[in-house]
Formats: C-alpha cells, sequence, structure tokens
C-alpha cells in the first residue's frame, strides 16, 4: 500500500484530517521520505504520519559489456527494531489515541494496529542511512 492510499483511509474511516507536508523528512541530504500532518492547534492534535522502508538504488560498478542493465535496490528501515512496520503514525500531543487505534484497526487494508513506546522508536531511528 502506498502512503497516500493509507492516509485517504485513515482520513475517510477515522475522521482524521491527514495532509502531505510541504517538506518530506530529509534523510542524510540524499533521502526523502514521504511525510503526512494531522495538526489541530484548537483541539490539542499533533500526529505525523510517515514509511518506515526505503527502497534505495544501490551503486555498483556498471558492466559495459552487458547486454542489460539492472537497477539494484536495497530496503532499509528508518526503524531498525521494527523493520516489519510499513508505516508510523508519531503523536506530538497529549491526545487519546485508544479510538483512532479502534477505529485504524478495523480498515481492511490494515493487518495489525499496536502502540509503541516513543522511547523505543527514538533510540532505533536509523541515521546511517
Amino acid at each position: 500500500m502506498k502512503i497516500f492510499s493509507l492516509a485517504f483511509q485513515i482520513n475517510k474511516y477515522c475522521f482524521t484530517n491527514f495532509v502531505r507536508s510541504k517538506n518530506d523528512l530529509k534523510i542524510e541530504n540524499t533521502f526523502y521520505v514521504p511525510h503526512y500532518n494531522w495538526e489541530n492547534k484548537q483541539k490539542g492534535i499533533d500526529f505525523e504520519l510517515f514509511v518506515n522502508k526505503l527502497n534505495i538504488e544501490v551503486k555498483e560498478a556498471e558492466l559495459t559489456d552487458s547486454l542489460f542493465s539492472f537497477t539494484n535496490t536495497k530496503e532499509l528501515s528508518l526503524v531498525e527494531s521494527h523493520k516489519e512496520v510499513d508505516f508510523f503514525i508519531k503523536q506530538n500531543c497529549y491526545f487519546s489515541t485508544s479510538n483512532l487505534i479502534d477505529k485504524m484497526s478495523k480498515i481492511s487494508n490494515i493487518s495489525i494496529v499496536y502502540k509503541v513506546p516513543s522511547d523505543e522508536i527514538l533510540d532505533n531511528f536509523n541515521l546511517d542511512i
């Protein structure tokens, strides 16, 4: 599933308002990660949605006598300890998430929803990409 499709479905079924950020997450000035925000200052809501998995091109020596050219890719995770997770929603507020998690678990394209302690994510955030 693509992140824009996930944002649309979460907005539709969970009554959220995730919109594409003007600035994607920039990693090492090389990789850009799609980034969505849901912010409502009057209600104290501030969430971020981003992908965990990146497919990057691996530069290798080119074969000059090859009939075909192939691009080698490698999958990396922003949060190494949770490689199995495709997307994260980061909570930047004290808004209750139990209702959101319950509604998200009923969306057919979402297989599992669970809460990860923020210190667990920060300690494992992969900045060596």
